[in-house]
């Protein structure tokens, strides 16, 4: 979602490989097929929120419906997929920045150039609305909420979400200093060892605490080793395989919450773990397959569908739900009385797709690539070499 999708630091003697595997109108340093993938995640995202907004009850009652409701609710997990780019490609951006500030520095602009409006506009709605988040609360406390809410601080400090998916992006600030704080320590000469280590343990305690963040691990294992696993292309197929053990292994832990619930150590005692255990091992293969080797079942993720939907994936993950909000509205109130559910439900997803996606693309043209632009001249101690301009 709030990655980028260019892959500069590459290991020796694999750009001529990739090269190969890549289109003729690919651009030097830009990884399509994650750009792709990000597209794929969104995809998911979305068909599951189709689903939770309770305009069409999901099927029950006999093994096959509850197998299909059980494999659609494990569709959420697109965010973790999201996750995994993190961690793929904030280690290049790190090697790519000459300072760690510049680096946190374009994270922000990165992160807050669609965020803001975006946050602006579902907190208007929902105190117009006088939602649940926010009702029955005077100004000043919803300021309150709406100031949390903007520096991504829910869910580690207990306040409401006002925007469903902020908790994501939270998970992505922690990463974010988590792995600039790494590269200071690393940097660092002589290194302190008991400094790296303190590090480690904070960083293994979020993901014990916060399992969902798992999976940026995945898309650091990927990176630091995707030399090796070029030269193994052979057992990057079967992409599909891995993504369906990936979503329904971690679908079997119910990690479904974004707050401090279950965590690793509640799994432990339990049995959850070996779930856990085959969907990080599954996203590791998925993600390869994904990012190193997108042929096959995967080459779908290079077409212009999957480019457009990569480009927007972030402004489209923030915009979603609002729309689904209002169309629900309209849907339920005008065709389900008159039309039944299922028509609802098609004139629903219909509508919800037809609105999103072209203010998704409003919103990444917009904010992400002419707002953040701005603001990366006008915060530029000195000009900055084109790749580090241009719109992640």
């Amino acid at each position: 979602m709030n990655a980028t999708t260019t892959m500069r630091a590459t290991p020796p003697g694999t750009a001529a490989k990739e090269s190969a595997q890549s289109p003729r109108n690919e651009r030097p340093g830009f990884n399509t097929a994650l750009n792709g993938y990000r597209g794929l995640c969104a995809t998911l995202v979305f068909i599951y929120h189709l689903g939770a907004a309770g305009v069409m009850p999901l099927p029950h009652g006999d093994a096959l419906s509850d197998g299909l409701t059980f494999f659609w609710s494990s569709l959420a997990y697109g965010v973790e997929m999201f996750f995994m780019i993190s961690g793929f490609v904030i280690l290049g951006s790190l090697l790519r920045h000459a300072s760690v500030g510049e680096f946190l520095k374009d994270r922000f602009i990165r992160i807050f150039s669609a965020w803001v409006p975006a946050l602006l506009a579902v907190t208007l709605v929902c105190s117009a609305l006088n939602m649940k988040m926010l009702a029955d609360l005077s100004f000043l406390e919803r300021l309150g909420i709406f100031t949390a809410n903007l520096l991504l601080l829910p869910p580690l400090v207990p306040l409401p979400l006002i925007h469903f998916g902020s908790w994501s992006l939270t998970y992505e600030w922690v990463f974010y200093f988590t792995a600039a704080a790494g590269a200071l320590l690393l940097r660092r000469q002589p290194l302190r060892r008991w400094a790296v280590a303190a590090w480690i343990v904070a960083a293994a305690a979020f993901v014990c605490l916060y399992p969902r963040a798992l999976f940026f691990a995945t898309g650091v294992i990927v990176f630091t080793q995707r030399a090796w696993m070029l030269r193994y292309t052979r057992w990057l197929r079967l992409p599909s395989l891995s993504l369906l053990a990936f979503l329904i292994a971690w679908k079997l832990t119910e990690a479904n919450l974004a707050q401090l619930s279950d965590t690793l150590f509640d799994w432990a005692g339990d049995g959850r773990w070996i779930a856990a255990c085959i969907a990080f091992v599954a996203s590791l293969h998925m993600f390869a397959c994904a990012c190193l080797n997108a042929r096959g079942e995967f080459s779908f993720l290079k077409t212009r569908l999957f480019q457009f939907l990569g480009n927007i994936s972030y402004s489209f993950y923030l915009w979603h739900g609002l729309v689904m909000a209002a169309v629900k509205r309209v849907v339920n109130s005008h065709i389900v009385p008159a039309h039944g559910t299922g028509v609802g439900f098609v004139v629903f997803a219909v509508g919800c797709a037809a609105v999103s996606l072209p203010l998704a693309w409003t919103s990444w043209k917009i904010f992400e690539v002419a707002v953040a632009k701005f603001v990366r001249t006008k915060l530029a101690a000195r000009p900055l070499p084109a790749e580090a301009l241009r719109a992640t």
